[in-house]
């Protein structure tokens, strides 16, 4: 009897229960890699990284190394960063620009669609010839753009994308993250990585719906940096401890039933009064900054028109497997998209870039590009916290006689749904772990298919 054989008895998503080894178990993560990352539509990028031809960006897919490119003709292809011959990977930066890629060992040279187009002393080496037309890169099954996000899959039988994603997690996708009504996204210059101790999956909870450990005992320092903040402008903090209250403070699920993927959105705002300290803030950063904080909040408000209850903004959600987004509540905060790649059972890297919405003030760019520095990044006050907490449940959770007790997934369990109607999904009371439930189940769903 292996762990394989026992994981419906090692999630309990019903019940709200997890075992432990599910982190840590080298053959559970081995088979993770094949049905998990290697059924599910993965983040791979943003088009604006590949915004002409001969432009390429490398990224993993899993720990599959691959190459995002842009070819002459406009086309994106996703490759397998292995060389055909002898299995040297091709591309050895992480962007740039290129009219191909040459494999450093031996020097066979392919195009940005991922044709062998040269081989060194080619009719001497062999002499009864080769096909090239078989040999190029591997190229992924399927690649999808949906609003500008790049995703790929080695699946061939994987749904399209747009059915994967699921009309509600489209929605909250739309209209929180990528604000297609206000003119949409652009990105930054830059991004960050770093690599962490501890499984994939407890970042990509994480940020899935795990509004708890920002008030209760995480990020404190952090929501003392920003009360000490706003109360300099004679203003009520920006962020407060919900403490029961369901009408400001929500939590959207989608993707809930059996063979659908979740998406799952912590914290949404439906409290007005953040416009009220986002006008405050951009008074301070100049009239543009004012123009379009009232211009946005407008807009949002005639696409809920009759609404009392409308979405103003988000702290944090997920993308399922591995992609985890920040709001940061504020708009003023920008997007931020991190990629959660696995390093084996017990280690991760995220991978991290930023984008903001596009007809913004250049003043509020600058603004969200500095706060990224100082939140959500490997130096700010946000992201070692985190690190360090995936560290302290890796050490606890590694010795065999510490994986009998379940983690705890229990919060709002038959309480999902106890929010504002007529919103895509499931809206219920913020804390929730009902995210990480529709997570958990999705992940057991798609280890038990053969």
């Amino acid at each position: 009897m292996t762990i394989l054989n026992e994981l419906d008895a090692l999630v309990d998503w019903k019940n709200g229960l997890v075992a432990p080894a599910i982190h840590v178990d080298e053959a559970v993560y081995r088979t993770e890699a094949a049905r998990v990352f290697g059924r599910s539509w993965l983040l791979v990028g943003h088009e604006q990284m590949v915004p002409t031809p001969g432009t390429y960006v490398t990224t993993y897919m899993g720990e599959v190394p691959v190459i995002v490119s842009r070819d002459r003709r406009g086309e994106i292809h996703v490759l397998v960063n292995k060389c055909s011959h002898r299995g040297n990977q091709v591309c050895l930066f992480d962007r740039g620009k290129a009219r191909g890629f040459v494999c450093s060992y031996h020097g066979w040279s392919y195009g940005l669609d991922g044709a062998l187009n040269g081989i060194p002393v080619e009719d001497f080496a062999y002499r009864e010839g080769v096909d090239k037309s078989q040999l190029g890169l591997e190229k992924v099954a399927k690649v999808a753009n949906y609003q500008g996000l790049l995703f790929a899959t080695f699946d061939a039988d994987a749904p399209e994308l747009e059915t994967w994603l699921g009309e509600d997690g489209r929605w909250w996708l739309d209209n929180l993250v990528l604000s297609l009504d206000l003119g949409g996204l652009e990105l930054l210059p830059g991004f960050h990585r770093y690599h962490s101790p501890g499984n994939w999956k407890l970042a990509a909870e994480n940020f899935f719906g795990d509004t708890y450990h920002v008030y209760t005992a995480t990020h404190v320092a952090w929501i003392g940096v920003c009360v000490d903040f706003m109360k300099q402008g004679n203003l009520a903090p920006m962020i407060d401890y919900p403490s029961g209250n369901t009408s400001t403070h929500l939590n959207a699920t989608t993707g809930v039933e059996p063979g659908r993927t979740p998406f799952g959105m912590g914290m949404l705002i439906m409290d007005q009064e953040v416009y009220k300290r986002d006008y405050a803030e951009a008074q301070r950063l100049g009239p543009e900054a004012v123009e379009w904080v009232e211009h946005r909040f407008h807009v949002r408000q005639k696409a809920f028109e009759g609404r009392a209850d409308w979405p103003y903004g988000f702290m944090h959600a997920g993308i399922f497997p591995n992609v985890g987004l920040m709001g940061f509540i504020s708009p003023l905060l920008g997007r931020h998209f991190l990629q959660f790649h696995p390093r084996g059972a017990q280690a991760h890297e995220t991978w991290q870039w930023t984008m903001v919405e596009r007809e913004a003030p250049q003043v509020v760019k600058e603004v969200a590009a500095q706060r990224v520095y100082q939140g959500q990044h490997p130096a700010g006050l946000i992201a070692p916290e985190d690190v360090e907490n995936f560290e302290r449940i890796l050490e606890a959770t590694v010795p065999d006689r510490n994986r009998s007790r379940p983690f705890h997934y229990r919060q709002q369990l038959g309480h999902e749904t106890e929010g504002p109607a007529g919103y895509p999904g499931q809206v219920g009371p913020s804390p929730s772990e009902a995210n990480q439930r529709a997570f958990y189940r999705h992940w057991l769903e798609l280890m038990d298919r053969r």
